[in-house]
């Protein structure tokens, strides 16, 4: 994610176009509400967490879809866009865990006693 925060104050730094910069804004403000959406699920029981779940995946794709349109305009690497597709990814795997009541992420092998 940091590769993707340098490579857009690069672009803003650099003084491009208003109408990059605009862009480029919009996808800063797409990721802060992603990891804005994600906070709450890190402090442990809530009672609606399949809401919460919902509500980062649908962030995390709007981010996604936004980078992956813009990503020339914006100059953004593949490695950030990889980023920004594994995050999406986890956050639909963990939506969907949570809202079938299974655990966000699946026990390792030695937890599991037979």
């Amino acid at each position: 994610m940091r590769t993707l925060l340098s490579a857009i104050a690069m672009i803003a730094l650099a003084g491009f176009g208003g109408e990059v910069q605009a862009q480029c804004s919009e996808l800063m403000r797409l990721r802060s509400e992603a990891i804005e959406a994600t906070k709450p699920m890190n402090r442990g029981l809530m009672p609606d967490r399949c809401n919460a779940y919902i509500r980062a995946s649908l962030a995390w794709s709007s981010l996604h879809a936004y980078a992956q349109d813009h990503q020339e305009a914006c100059d953004i690497s593949s490695r950030s866009l990889g980023e920004i597709e594994k995050s999406h990814h986890d956050a639909v795997v963990a939506r969907d865990n949570v809202c079938a009541g299974r655990p966000v992420r699946p026990f390792p092998a030695d937890v599991i006693l037979r």
